[in-house]
């Protein structure tokens, strides 16, 4: 398979406004916690969330529209203009414009209660539309909504059409930003936590945040660009909100995306687990990696630093595990000091040199969506 190259980046996550900035605390160990107070419910909640540290109040609708224009241009400031007017985007979400609905619901209940009706629409074309016109493009778009996999299926969804030599780049998006409706949905399933705890014997529960990556990829060698080689998707339906839990969808997919780019499950130096600390999801990704690989590699989970930023994650946590890998580290994961013997899982607790090879970035989203990706890392 030939894959493509990870040409450019932008990002702006709990970590920092850039990607540099970004990759560098997250090397340092850094964390930014903060609390969201929820003002949406009978009786308002202050939970755990890791933001965008823009200044900005968390849920004005027009945060989106400042954010991800600055990410897109970020990632697509070597192109010449002839280039980017007829460059493919691809956005993996969970939010899309759940913001405007949210504002537009709350002024219409202000106008007349008996006639405003919650969640009016919900445009799965507003972040396209906000990078195509940073862009200045008139190209091609395409949007992914499954979940935690969404932007992940979205670099495949990109790579597939790459391969095809229709287009020379094409530039993919992971957007989630605060919503009340993303965090009031979670608070009631009952599975958010004080902090994010993979693996570990601790782990009560996911923390969300906030994240907007953007990954340029092309289709011509960039000399000492990673390469993202491939990778693959399932769904197993075992239930709404998780994989099933003794492991066999999740292995499967890691077959399918090991076979897919012809590589052996003994040559892969580490895997960035998907790694949420809740119970059941924890449970069916190490039930996963157990059945694929008797001897485990290195795992890392980036969550802790972050949050766990939904549909966005799959771009977001790339851009940063690729940022390290270019630094020449496996960074450590945040948040796991006990091991689960029921798991018998360990992930880094602290960086490690990365080599040469081939590493793994599992996704696993609601409904059993789960999508791994195969990244290449030039000697």
């Amino acid at each position: 398979m030939a894959g493509a190259y990870i040409r450019s980046v932008g990002l702006a996550s709990a970590l920092g406004l850039d990607a540099a900035t970004a990759v560098s605390a997250l090397l340092r160990r850094a964390a930014r916690p903060s609390i969201a107070k929820l003002d949406c419910l009978a009786a308002p909640l202050a939970l755990n969330y890791q933001r965008i540290p823009d200044g900005a109040e968390l849920f004005d609708p027009k945060r989106l529209a400042r954010l991800l224009p600055e990410i897109v241009r970020a990632a697509v400031a070597g192109l010449q203009d002839g280039e980017r007017i007829a460059m493919p985007v691809f956005v993996g979400s969970s939010c899309f414009s759940v913001s405007l609905s949210e504002a537009d619901y709350a002024a219409a209940l202000e106008h007349d209660k008996s006639a405003a009706v919650p969640m009016l629409r919900c445009d799965y074309d507003y972040p396209a539309r906000l990078a195509c016109e940073a862009l200045g493009s008139a190209g091609e778009t395409w949007a992914y909504n499954t979940a935690c996999s969404s932007s992940a299926n979205a670099l495949l969804g990109a790579l597939t059409l790459l391969e095809t030599g229709a287009y020379r780049h094409a530039l993919v998006l992971g957007v989630e930003y605060a919503n009340r409706t993303s965090l009031a949905g979670f608070s009631t399933l009952q599975i958010l936590s004080d902090a994010t705890r993979p693996f570990d014997a601790a782990r009560r529960g996911m923390v969300l945040g906030e994240g907007l990556g953007a990954v340029l990829l092309s289709a011509e060698p960039v000399p000492g660009a990673l390469r993202l080689l491939g990778g693959a998707n399932n769904c197993d339906t075992y239930n709404v909100t998780t994989a099933n839990p003794d492991g066999h969808s999740v292995a499967e997919v890691l077959r399918l995306a090991l076979g897919r780019t012809g590589t052996d499950a003994a040559d892969v130096r580490a895997i960035k687990v998907h790694g949420t600390g809740s119970l059941s999801g924890d449970q069916a990704e190490a039930a996963g990696l157990a059945r694929v690989f008797p001897e485990m590699p290195h795992l890392t989970g980036l969550k802790g630093y972050i949050g766990h930023s939904l549909g966005a994650c799959g771009v977001v946590e790339l851009v940063l595990f690729a940022g390290a890998l270019q630094r020449g580290l496996i960074p450590a994961t945040a948040g796991f000091s006990t091991e689960d013997p029921a798991l018998g899982l360990r992930p880094l607790t602290e960086h490690r040199p990365a080599q040469a090879g081939r590493y793994l970035l599992n996704h696993l989203g609601f409904g059993g969506n789960n999508t791994v990706l195969v990244l290449e890392q030039p000697g």
